[in-house]
Order: C-alpha cells, then sequence, then structure tokens
C-alpha cells in the first residue's frame, strides 16, 4: 500500500508511521534523509566503503522487512544510528568472541579536518590545520565519537549515550575529560574554531 505524502513537510517520526502501514515510499524518504549522515559516521570507522555502503542497505532492508514488529522509536535518527553503529561494529570484527557490545572500549574512530574554506593565510592555515587535528588524534577513539556525536551531529547527553550504547553519566564523563583536554591543549580561539568546523559541517 503506497500513501501519497509530501516529502519535504513530513517528519522522521511521520515517515516511520508510513513506512510501517507498508508505504515504500516513506522508507526511500527515510534513506535519502538519513544515508549521507550513515555513510559519514561510519566512514570514522573503517575506510572500507563498500562495508560501509552494505550495512547502510542492509539496515533499512531490515527495517522494510521487520517492520510490523517494530515500534516507533523516541528519535528515528538515534535508532538509525545506534543500529547502523551495531552493524559496523560487527561487520568490521570490531566485537572481539564473547564480548558486549556495551563493553567494547578499543575501536577505531578517525578524525580529519577540512579547513579550506576559512579564509586564514595558507601557513597560518596549515599550522592551525596541524595543531587542531594533533588534540584531536591525542584524544581517545571514544571521546572522538563522542565529541563528534555531540558537536557534528548535535545530539545530546542522553542521545550520544543511546546511540554509542553506554550510560549518560558516562557519557558526561567521556566529553568532561574531552572538553578538558582540548582547553588545555589549544587556545580559547582554536578551541572556538574547531567547534565551529564542526557545526559548519567542514568535518569529512
Amino acid at each position: 500500500m503506497n500513501i501519497q505524502h509530501n516529502k519535504h513537510s513530513a517528519s522522521a517520526k511521520e515517515y516511520w508511521f508510513l513506512l510501517k502501514i507498508g508505504d515504500a515510499n516513506a522508507l526511500e524518504s527515510l534513506y535519502k534523509l538519513y544515508s549521507n549522515a550513515l555513510y559519514n559516521y561510519g566512514s570514522k570507522f573503517t575506510i572500507d566503503k563498500d562495508l560501509i555502503k552494505e550495512s547502510i542497505q542492509e539496515l533499512f532492508v531490515n527495517i522494510w522487512t521487520r517492520r510490523e514488529f517494530i515500534g516507533h522509536p523516541a528519535d528515528v535518527k538515534n535508532y538509525l544510528f545506534k543500529s547502523f553503529r551495531l552493524s559496523i561494529f560487527k561487520k568490521s570484527s570490531i566485537l572481539q568472541k564473547l564480548e558486549e557490545y556495551q563493553e567494547t572500549e578499543n575501536y577505531p574512530f578517525s578524525v580529519t579536518l577540512n579547513i579550506e574554506d576559512i579564509i586564514i593565510e595558507g601557513e597560518k592555515k596549515d599550522e592551525l590545520k596541524k595543531r587542531l587535528e594533533s588534540a584531536l588524534q591525542r584524544l581517545t577513539d571514544r571521546q572522538k565519537e563522542a565529541v563528534f556525536l555531540k558537536f557534528y551531529e548535535n545530539l545530546s547527553y542522553d542521545e550520544i549515550a543511546e546511540v554509542m550504547g553506554i550510560s549518560v553519566k558516562a557519557i558526561y564523563k567521556i566529553m568532561a575529560r574531552s572538553l578538558s583536554f582540548l582547553r588545555e591543549n589549544l587556545t580559547k580561539e582554536e578551541l572556538l574554531m574547531l567547534i565551529t568546523l564542526f557545526y559548519m559541517k567542514l568535518y569529512n
């Protein structure tokens, strides 16, 4: 059953409701809405483009085939990110045998910055990029992911905890330590520039 709906005005929750009652167009709309963000998120865990694409496709196929059994998530984006993250972990062998998903701490999460659109002279721009990337690389991978989800995806602490499968208290500690480290290793201007880059979505 296909139901006509306005793709521009419908929200993610409305798309979810429609796909659950059999509207394939709603599933396609959700795919278009979130596939790029999911791909970008997946690229932080692995450089295997085929694995990332396969995980995204599999996620939406599973949602469609199991639509009658899946409930209505409080936040569709969080549900997709959490499900996709688990799929990436399994497919890329990040999870060790007999290890619980929530217990996983050691996993890759890479960060690179694109500051080409920032109006700064050549040598100063290169120096700034090196300083920002150096500070980011010295965070743990879990800290990098939390910072990415907070400033790039603009998720709340509760939402980050849900996506990463850990407690809200743990997320507060992770973010506090991350921001403390960045404040100690960057000037106020550099830290502001870093956050601005996230919000401008210049993060590749």
